[in-house]
């Protein structure tokens, strides 16, 4: 089924690095150094850029091993290596060890033409600095250009199970089948045909499990630790199924990616594949060789559809919820990831319409939103919060415009 599924050679090979905020990073950096800067200046930016992710509550600035004047070196010096790889740095050695960095504190690094050019728009014009950044990203990474192939042609399902998952079939004395079972009949929900057998994610299980724990372990391993190995390697057998040869870590990398230049988004909330986080392509695809262009879905063009989308995905949440309500409160973000999915757009977008719809727009759909504080639950941690003008919302509820009339 998906045997020429890629525009690229699947012999390809690409080195993911390991920059889990690389937009920020990158239009951070690429301002800093159009008068050109040091290794130091570099260092220090990026930084200065943790920090106010951190304050967005975008991120965490993790505990240095190391004394401040050699804290974030690595990390620095992978952002510059981007940089010159995707051509926006003129090529300049880096430091390979910490214990080389003050021979490299000093050395300047200055911006090509392109990164010139990327610069400005990371200054002036945030949404062609998306797309020329994404652009370059796709040319450069063929393991970014195949995921994003990959899912213009079906999402990504990646079955998860939870720590409280693996404590109770710990007691209910579940064994390795069952938990292969789970996870294929997870993916396999989401294809016509039979994408994985029990048998293939069998063996990726004991590859992980082995990897983390060892062969024999003395201790049974945490429940928490057991659970993440597992859902490594239901995600790891996915994307081999589907030709991507790459694994977890380095689909958290892509993944992290495409979220940011707001070309795919995610959700483990979805109503036709409870249990698995699901991944799907907010973008259009001009699958034209050598080049693989993309074009993010606007509201221009998106907004009526989402807003149909938010009012089926309400109505189908609500026919099964048991309160004697006329008008029952759902969570947003469950109404929110069944609509973005529908459509094929980032959960941002379907914020924008829910706004609109609160405000009375669409009044052709004969419906009125209400958008509540309720209890205050908060979603998941991979849902975020609603934000109405900075204030937060957590629930949804929905009247005909007729009622309102009468």
């Amino acid at each position: 089924m998906y045997d020429s599924l890629f525009f690229v050679n699947q012999q390809q090979k690409d080195t993911i690095p390991r920059l889990q905020q690389l937009v920020s990073h990158m239009r951070e950096q690429l301002i800093g150094l159009r008068e050109g800067a040091t290794f130091e200046e570099v260092r220090l930016r990026y930084i200065g850029t943790v920090d106010k992710l951190v304050a967005q509550g975008l991120g965490r600035r993790t505990a240095s091993r190391v004394d401040d004047r050699e804290a974030y070196w690595s990390p620095a010096a992978d952002i510059l290596q981007e940089c010159i790889r995707l051509d926006f740095v003129h090529h300049r050695p880096l430091p390979s060890a910490r214990r080389y960095l003050d021979a490299y504190r000093e050395k300047r690094f200055e911006l090509t033409a392109t990164g010139h050019e990327l610069a400005e728009l990371a200054q002036n014009d945030l949404s062609r600095f998306y797309d020329r950044l994404a652009s370059a990203v796709i040319q450069t990474h063929p393991y970014f250009k195949q995921f994003l192939l990959l899912l213009s042609e079906a999402p990504l399902i990646c079955p998860e199970v939870s720590e409280g998952d693996v404590e109770a079939g710990r007691r209910q004395g579940k064994d390795t089948h069952h938990w292969a079972k789970l996870a294929s009949d997870r993916i396999n929900a989401g294809y016509e045909t039979v994408l994985v057998s029990v048998d293939s994610v069998t063996q990726e299980m004991g590859v992980f499990v082995r990897r983390r724990f060892g062969n024999k372990p003395l201790q049974k391993p945490p429940s928490k630790a057991l659970s993440e190995a597992l859902n490594d390697s239901f995600a790891t057998v996915s994307l081999r199924a589907r030709g991507l040869p790459i694994g977890a870590t380095e689909l958290k990398m892509l993944r992290a990616w495409g979220s940011q230049l707001r070309l795919i988004d995610q959700s483990r909330h979805i109503p036709d594949f409870e249990g698995s986080n699901v991944l799907w392509l907010a973008a259009e695809l001009d699958k034209f060789e050598p080049d693989l262009n993309t074009k993010r879905r606007s509201l221009n063009e998106h907004g009526v559809a989402v807003a149909r989308a938010v009012v089926a995905a309400y109505r189908n949440q609500t026919s099964s919820d048991e309160s004697s309500l006329a008008a029952p409160y759902i969570p947003i973000y469950k109404v929110r990831a069944e609509a973005a999915f529908k459509c094929r757009v980032t959960r941002a977008l379907v914020d924008i319409v829910l706004e609109e719809l609160a405000n009375g727009k669409h009044t052709e759909l004969g419906v009125q939103v209400w958008l509540h504080l309720g209890r205050g639950d908060q979603p998941p941690p991979s849902e975020p919060v609603y934000r109405r003008g900075g204030s937060r919302r957590y629930e949804i509820t929905m009247t005909n415009r007729k009622e309102l009339s009468k």
